[in-house]
């Protein structure tokens, strides 16, 4: 995933993950079919631990709102900004194979906030649920990808005001 973060993903090669992992070739190549195996596999254990983060976070804080739970994500991005830059920069649109696992990954995502508009925010038409759920997992994306790259528009809010825009916008999605 460094490799992967640090270039762009057509510049990477067999040999340089190789490398990386301080193996040959060969016994990439036994592991794996090719470097998008590779990187689909990286992005498969990070998107779990993703994932596995954000119901912990969930279980553990009854009370957070969808806001707080989506800047938890956002920071926990840093401890993982490798994977996480793959994740929400690089990968989007590569190959057919990861974007099925960015679907599976939304569908989660959609299933888990669908779930929490319901009881947390007692949201019960399941219309304004789908509809909320998608929205909220649309920001976080949009987020990620803007508190990873560190673009103008972080830039501008800084961190801890673009964190309270997040919780903002979450807010006014599930008030909708």
């Amino acid at each position: 995933m460094h490799l992967y973060s640090m270039r762009s993903i057509e510049d990477v090669t067999v040999a340089d993950i190789a490398a990386e992992a301080q193996m040959s070739s060969a016994a990439v190549y036994y592991h794996f079919s090719s470097k998008e195996e590779v990187l689909l596999g990286g992005l498969r254990i990070f998107t779990e631990r993703m994932l596995e983060y954000l119901r912990a976070r969930i279980d553990d804080d009854p009370e957070a709102s969808l806001g707080e739970l989506i800047v938890a994500v956002l920071e926990w991005s840093d401890a993982h900004r490798a994977a996480s830059l793959v994740y929400f920069v690089r990968s989007p649109g590569w190959s057919l194979s990861i974007e099925a696992l960015r679907r599976e990954v939304r569908l989660e995502l959609l299933s888990i906030f669908t779930g929490e508009l319901r009881v947390r925010d007692r949201i019960t038409s399941t219309a304004t649920q789908g509809a909320a759920a998608t929205a909220l997992s649309s920001l976080l994306e949009v987020s990620a990808a803007s508190w990873l790259t560190e673009d103008a528009v972080l830039a501008n809010l800084g961190r801890r005001r673009f964190s309270d825009e997040v919780r903002e916008l979450a807010t006014d999605i599930v008030s909708v």
